[in-house]
């Protein structure tokens, strides 16, 4: 199977990283229902890793717009030209991670991190 070398993987994730610079993360139900949407930094990635790429100045917080349980995110550039859908959302060990799952309208949410790893696979 052909893979990708590191330097190869960082510089992709570094560009797919620019394409969000202040951008939007939204985390949704499973029915769809947006429950907070976080404003991503100016420079919303931080240098890429073996191929991974963190956002930076996490924690971020926001304040609920609805009440449901995170299920899933979205990931949304200016002007909405570039999207990506069904991020993993999870306490731990996922894309997004934030501080609590179950949501209440006007709640504070924290995501505590958020990371993207280009694949090593061709």
């Amino acid at each position: 199977m052909a893979t990708k070398n590191t330097a190869l993987r960082n510089q992709m994730a570094d560009d797919f990283g620019a394409l969000w610079n202040s951008g939007t993360l939204v985390i949704k139900d499973s029915g769809g229902t947006v429950l907070v949407t976080f404003d991503l930094a100016a420079t919303a990635f931080g240098s890429a890793a073996v191929g991974t790429i963190s956002a930076t100045a996490t924690p971020l917080t926001a304040s609920a717009a609805a009440t449901g349980t995170a299920d899933n995110a979205e990931l949304v550039s200016v002007g909405d030209t570039h999207t990506i859908i069904g991020l993993t959302v999870a306490l731990t060990a996922a894309q997004v991670n934030l501080d609590n799952l179950s949501i209440n309208v006007g709640q504070t949410v924290n995501l505590t991190s958020f990371s993207w790893t280009e694949s090593a696979s061709v």
